[in-house]
């Protein structure tokens, strides 16, 4: 039976970590591999850190980081593969990823820009810059495996051939969980889900929100996000983020919203927020940039609005059209179901190792 050994960003509480390594766990078992899963930060650390916002909380974080990952270099040649989630540490400090790809097939996954410094980062990550970092761990890798082709361009450039697996999920799970939830609010509930550090995104539709209040009552809720990255100029509610109730918290928003500026780092976002809100039934509207572009099939399977007016326009047209309402989202579960949907990625998944493990037959000297 072949091992992997999973160096994963976060626990089940990390996107992430869920929706690219965690879910495909029992199928990868079924399929006859053992997985063995060490995230380097728990969501409670990462929490606490990004709350601190401090040099000694995030040094603290870097330094539980870093003794986590050496104590995995002594266990590499227990493990026919290593499969390491996005850079270990945010400074390439003492080179593990290097080290990883020198002494073990080292299997590396990003599903962001990493390559750029993150807007609003920590600030270790800030001192150093990140191409050349990601270079070098592309070319040493075994493989490498991007969330979506914007991400491959650039790990082509490098001469490399880049697996791309999108980010995707249970659908199962999400018809389940949200197939009994009733949206008959009395005002609708426009909604966004995220994370405290990317809820300033809704800023850039604020005046259309505005504007719409004005035309038809409506209510923000808010899942994960900060409250102080927001003007309060219309009804708004602030829900946190929790892994139980992360996908009924969804299903009860009457429409999603997915704004998101035109930048390198969403260029290279993968889209879960719009997964979320197919997965869910929900009728989405978003932005279009970087892969809502490609997944999004303007009144089809959501909208795309591109400013203040259209924002505006396009929400009014799903609040007062059922008909509208039901076939995007009917479009949007269909696309969800057939390109993104844990049933047709796991294949994909698992084939990563089996494509691996031809690849050693093949480098292997012929005796």
């Amino acid at each position: 039976m072949k091992r992997i050994l999973f160096l994963t960003q976060g626990d089940l509480e990390t996107p992430s970590s869920r929706h690219r390594v965690y879910q495909y766990l029992p199928a990868l078992e079924k399929a006859g591999y053992e997985a063995v899963v060490h995230p380097a930060v728990r969501s409670e650390e990462h929490y606490e850190a990004f709350i601190a916002r401090t040099w000694p909380g995030l040094m603290q974080r870097l330094f539980s980081t870093f003794t986590r990952r050496v104590r995995d270099l002594h266990q590499l040649r227990d493990f026919d593969y290593i499969y390491v989630q996005k850079p270990i540490l945010p400074a390439p400090l003492f080179n593990i990823e290097l080290r990883i790809a020198r002494e073990a097939k080292m299997i590396f996954d990003f599903d962001d820009a990493i390559y750029f410094k993150k807007p609003g980062g920590n600030m270790v990550a800030q001192l150093w810059p990140q191409a050349q970092r990601i270079s070098q761990i592309c070319k040493r890798a075994h493989r490498v495996v991007v969330g979506n082709k914007h991400l491959g361009d650039f790990v082509q450039k490098l001469k490399v051939d880049p697996i791309i697996l999108p980010t995707g999920i249970d659908t199962d799970i999400y018809e389940e969980q949200s197939r009994y939830n009733k949206r008959d609010h009395k005002i609708s509930v426009l909604g966004w889900v995220g994370s405290p550090a990317t809820s300033t995104e809704l800023n850039l539709i604020v005046p259309s929100l505005i504007d719409l209040h004005s035309k038809a009552p409506f209510v923000c809720r808010v899942i994960g996000g900060a409250p102080a990255t927001i003007p309060v100029r219309f009804p708004i509610e602030w829900r946190d983020w929790s892994l139980e109730k992360a996908i009924s918290d969804v299903a009860h928003l009457d429409i999603g919203l997915a704004p998101m500026r035109d930048t390198p780092w969403n260029r290279g976002k993968c889209g879960l927020k719009v997964l979320q809100y197919w997965g869910a039934g929900v009728p989405v509207v978003a932005s279009p940039v970087g892969v809502y572009k490609q997944m999004i099939r303007d009144g089809e399977n959501g909208m795309l609005a591109s400013n203040r007016e259209e924002w505006t326009e396009k929400i009014l047209a799903l609040l007062k059209n059922a008909d509208l309402r039901r076939k995007v989202v009917e479009g949007g579960r269909q696309t969800v179901r057939e390109h993104y949907s844990l049933k047709a990625l796991a294949p994909q998944f698992i084939s990563i190792f089996e494509e691996a493990e031809e690849a050693k037959i093949r480098e292997q000297p012929i005796s």
